[in-house]
């Protein structure tokens, strides 16, 4: 009788240890992304000085890095990726400035920020324009139509979008409409 009691006990202890361990599963799996914040951060600081000394395609690519770094729901990750895009943009590589856009879109859809992954898509679009790529121009202009549809957006976020394809150049708003 001992014995069975014992081996009770022993058993009742082992089904604790386990049900105990997945409270220090999570506990492992939050110090990567603690060091990937701070890394992300190191970053964007070492990207904002070498803005200052006037190395933009280096400080794109350390923006572009720090928003890989970043959690979906982290709104600097949309910032990093936006200013990437402002950067190669004034480096004339409008290909990587476009990408860069339409990733920070994606970003900021992540996160369920309608109106700013909509407006993301419209600046996208307008880098498409000014590279005569009306495939590019109607797909994402396409996705910011889309996301003012949405009936989860607030009407002055739709107005501020639909104001935003209005003032769009006419090419653009054709190429917008006719599917190439």
């Amino acid at each position: 009788m001992k014995a069975t009691l014992a081996r009770r006990l022993t058993l009742a202890g082992a089904l604790l240890a386990i049900v105990g361990l997945p409270d220090a599963a999570p506990a492992q799996y939050r110090l990567p992304t603690l060091v990937s914040s701070a890394l992300a951060d190191s970053l964007h600081e070492s990207a904002a000085a070498l803005v200052s000394a006037h190395r933009l395609r280096d400080a794109a690519r350390l923006h572009r890095r720090s928003a890989e770094l970043r959690a979906p729901e982290d709104p600097l990750g949309f910032r990093c990726l936006r200013e990437a895009a402002a950067l190669a943009y004034f480096g004339s590589d409008r290909t990587t400035a476009r990408g860069d856009m339409a990733e920070a879109a994606e970003h900021a859809l992540a996160r369920g920020d309608l109106r700013t992954a909509a407006l993301a898509y419209l600046d996208a679009a307008w880098i498409a324009q000014e590279q005569r790529n009306p495939r590019q121009v109607w797909e994402l202009g396409r996705r910011a139509e889309m996301l003012a549809d949405s009936p989860l957006l607030a009407a002055a976020d739709r107005a501020a979008i639909l104001q935003r394809i209005r003032r769009a150049p006419e090419a653009m708003r054709l190429a917008m409409r006719q599917r190439p």
